[in-house]
């Protein structure tokens, strides 16, 4: 990844959690919780899409990198996805519940499943990740 842009992106997530931290320090539980899930899928994300990058060590067998490199973008595939479908099911509760002026539970319970999926994808893919990148012991 550029180190301008991993700068840039530390820089805002420091700046984000000094600013909870003196509005309300309960908040920085909740950015760190909400906001370190996005930024790590992101960073997954960046390093497939990247065509020269070096996921894995070069110790590793080809063909365990390949199946390793599948499952990760299945991971990431199902962390966007779901990341997509949470969000659309709180906004979507929200809009509803607006508009008949009570609660509604359906799209509440698809936001926070879209959401809860969303991390453990985020956190199978992470755990992938760190496993490509760990050099095995002779």
């Amino acid at each position: 990844m550029n180190k301008k842009l991993l700068i840039g992106i530390n820089v805002v997530i420091i700046g984000l959690v000094i600013a909870a931290a003196i509005y309300n320090p309960r908040w920085i539980i909740m950015l760190l919780v909400g906001v370190a899930p996005i930024v790590v899928w992101i960073y997954l994300v960046w390093m497939v899409r990247k065509e020269k990058a070096k996921i894995f060590h070069g110790q590793v067998e080809p063909e365990l990198a390949e199946r390793r490199l599948r499952r990760l973008k299945i991971f990431l595939r199902v962390g966007g996805v779901s990341f997509v479908v949470g969000i659309v099911g709180v906004v979507g509760h929200n809009v509803v519940s607006a508009l008949l002026e009570k609660e509604e539970p359906v799209f509440f319970t698809i936001g926070l499943v879209g959401l809860f999926v969303f991390f453990i994808a985020t956190i199978g893919g992470l755990v992938i990740f760190l496993k490509g990148q760990r050099k095995a012991i002779k």
